[in-house]
């Protein structure tokens, strides 16, 4: 086990910046999201299309649209099953917005290190302002920036780039914290050091071929990571 945080510890030496990702990473909303396009496909009375939902999962909205309306049945239109899965979605968050285990204590920690965290996310900033807020994570955070700041969305490096740019830290000295693959290759494509930690999906295989790249099993364990460097 020691083996394990030291090889990380290595890993994550000199971090000047901390980009996050949020849904999948910091909140646990790809989970409501499979329950609320499960429950569209059901008013559509189509059945759960796992390899659709794996292919919409990491994407922005304009994105979506695309893929649906290449994978649904011709007899549904994509639109009106999109504002289904959309409706049904936020009606969820409405209520509750989950929050993935440790995520609070993580991002203190990292606070307390005066390291900047910010978040790079594809929803619209002030959906995910909102959310953030909502969970109680918005006040460890230097900064939120949403797909609504970018032309070109993950698995461009564009988000990633914007923010790096801001705080005027070189992609060297930043650390990426992702869960879907298309996450992955935004942070990587931006030259960070980028650790996945995968939620719904696999890794891609092609990822672990790339000294900037890291797996990880949780927040928790990457925390646990950073408290050891001793660089």
């Amino acid at each position: 086990m020691m083996t394990s945080y030291l090889r990380y510890a290595h890993f994550l030496c000199d971090i000047h910046l901390v980009i996050c990702d949020m849904d999948g990473l910091l909140l646990d909303t790809e989970r409501l999201s499979e329950d609320s396009f499960r429950q569209a496909s059901s008013l559509f009375d189509l059945a759960f299309d796992k390899k659709l939902f794996a292919a919409l999962t990491g994407q922005s909205g304009p994105a979506h649209m695309q893929i649906l309306a290449t994978h649904l049945p011709d007899e549904v239109d994509a639109v009106t099953f999109d504002c289904h899965w959309k409706q049904i979605y936020f009606d969820k968050l409405s209520e509750d917005v989950p929050v993935k285990p440790m995520a609070a204590d993580f991002l203190q920690n990292i606070r307390k290190a005066a390291v900047p965290v910010a978040v790079a996310t594809s929803s619209h900033t002030d959906k995910a302002t909102n959310q953030l807020t909502q969970a109680g994570l918005a006040p460890f955070l230097d900064l939120i920036t949403g797909g609504d700041q970018v032309t070109q969305a993950k698995p461009s490096p564009e988000i990633y780039q914007r923010v790096m740019t801001a705080f005027g830290v070189d992609s060297q000295h930043v650390l990426v914290l992702e869960d879907s693959n298309n996450g992955v290759r935004a942070g990587l494509a931006a030259g960070a050091k980028t650790v996945q930690i995968p939620d719904r999906l696999r890794p891609d295989p092609a990822f672990f071929a790339s000294a900037d790249y890291h797996k990880a099993d949780s927040l928790a364990a990457v925390g646990r990571a950073l408290k050891v460097v001793t660089c």
